[in-house]
């Protein structure tokens, strides 16, 4: 699983949207649903249409509707990551986010996952069934707020009609930053979508002079008020903006599509998929389509000495360094190191007698300057995380090659690539590693430019 926390089951599992699909609906009129919903929901038709209008997708079938009472939503969040994942797949992602520095040894990430989603969940589409469902977090919502949220959900059902959300069921192995690119398209449709239902009559929201992201982050759309959303107030940094991205960076990314050229460009781009987080956030490198550099995947085990075994691998991507750097750097200091990015792969490694993590990561910048920029911030935030330890400055074996170690840390910079080995074991070959790794490249001997 990579920093970019996809609760996808996470990294290997599933998007939020993702999730929901697996949800049985029953139909709204079969069970108890508070009064000021079930005014909400009988208004599904007009608010179709409305969407369809402002979206520029013809509606091609009716759209049901459902509602799902807290508790249930939290039994379906359990039933559905007992289903999708082994407990296995699921500690080995905890332990990606472990040793990133991330969550805490002891998080009980599982657990804190099933609270933060059940409280979260307002509404959700699945395509499936065609249906559309608003929860029991609804409820106490003003008849304006509840209409809004239903435009958004039916946005994805349009989206569904014309683009078949199904396809993108299925996650991308290996490459969850892929995945979060495409779930940001996707949000980003329905949250623009919404905003227009919103102005209706008062603005075009083509013209619309401010950046949607950066109101959605500024004033948010999860509500932390630790009294009203403990769970989301008590979680990690990493799954807070992990879940607000696909929203906000996807937000922004559809309003540069719009600019470009109209709702025809959005709708083109459910076929020309963006390949990357670097691409939902500098879209001139999507319509440029400056693909992600692609690092196989490497073998590292035997080269670590005996008992070390290979649990997950993934790549990070920019909205990823942006998290793992902007744990313990400035968040402007993070945003400026993460951009360059150009390909990478974190790959977990563990001791299978003791438990002891070695984390990898492969990483690829777009000129020297971008791969300085980064191994300087990589090195900082070791500092940081770290402050009990020494780091020293080694030298290197190939100039202008730089190189930090400490205590089970070796950290390489060499011309447009960098190197990070954390919690590297002393039974480790570190040349045989350096070399392997090097070997995972594009450029590398037997492998494509």
């Amino acid at each position: 699983m990579s920093a970019g926390f996809r609760p996808r089951w996470v990294g290997q599992g599933v998007s939020l949207w993702l999730l929901l699909l697996l949800i049985p609906l029953v139909p709204a009129q079969q069970r108890a649903v508070p009064p000021k919903v079930a005014r909400a929901l009988a208004e599904t038709k007009t608010i179709l249409r409305d969407v369809s209008r402002l979206r520029e997708l013809p509606i091609k079938r009716p759209v049901q509707s459902g509602y799902r009472s807290r508790k249930e939503v939290e039994r379906v969040v359990i039933q559905d990551l007992d289903g999708s994942q082994t407990p296995e797949e699921f500690a080995n992602q905890a332990k990606m986010l472990v040793a990133l520095g991330l969550i805490p040894k002891d998080y009980a990430l599982r657990d804190e996952l099933i609270r933060v989603l059940t409280e979260q969940i307002a509404g959700f589409y699945r395509p499936k069934t065609g249906e559309f469902v608003l929860t029991e977090s609804m409820g106490d919502d003003d008849p304006d707020s509840q209409r809004v949220a239903i435009a958004h959900e039916l946005t994805h059902a349009l989206q569904d009609q014309h683009f078949d959300l199904r396809q993108f069921e299925k996650p991308t192995q290996g490459n969850s930053d892929r995945d979060l690119a495409i779930q940001s398209l996707i949000e980003g449709d329905a949250t623009v979508t919404m905003i227009a239902y919103a102005l209706d009559g008062r603005m075009d929201i083509q013209k619309l002079p401010v950046s949607i992201g950066t109101l959605l982050e500024n004033f948010g759309v999860t509500d932390n008020d630790p009294r009203k959303s403990p769970a989301l107030a008590a979680a990690p940094n990493v799954i807070k903006r992990s879940l607000l991205f696909p929203y906000a960076g996807g937000a922004d990314f559809v309003q540069a599509l719009l600019r470009k050229g109209g709702w025809t460009q959005v709708s083109q781009a459910f076929t020309d998929l963006p390949e990357s987080t670097e691409q939902v956030l500098h879209p001139e490198k999507y319509f440029a389509r400056e693909r992600p550099v692609a690092i196989a995947r490497p073998d590292l085990a035997a080269r670590l000495g005996p008992g070390w075994q290979r649990l997950t691998d993934d790549v990070q991507g920019e909205f990823g360094y942006r998290l793992i750097l902007g744990e313990f750097l400035d968040e402007k200091q993070a945003r400026r190191a993460a951009q360059g990015w150009g390909g990478d792969r974190s790959t977990l490694y563990e001791h299978r007698p003791t438990g002891q993590l070695c984390l990898v990561q492969v990483t690829r910048w777009d000129n020297p300057a971008s791969s300085q920029a980064f191994f300087e911030a990589y090195v900082a935030r070791t500092a940081r995380r770290f402050p009990e330890r020494r780091f020293d400055h080694a030298p290197a074996e190939r100039p202008p090659s730089e190189v930090v170690t400490g205590e089970g840390v070796h950290i390489e910079r060499r011309g447009v690539d960098v190197f990070i080995l954390e919690g590297l074991p002393p039974t480790a070959d570190l040349p045989a590693v350096l070399k392997h790794l090097a070997g995972t490249l594009p450029g590398a001997p037997g492998k494509p430019l």
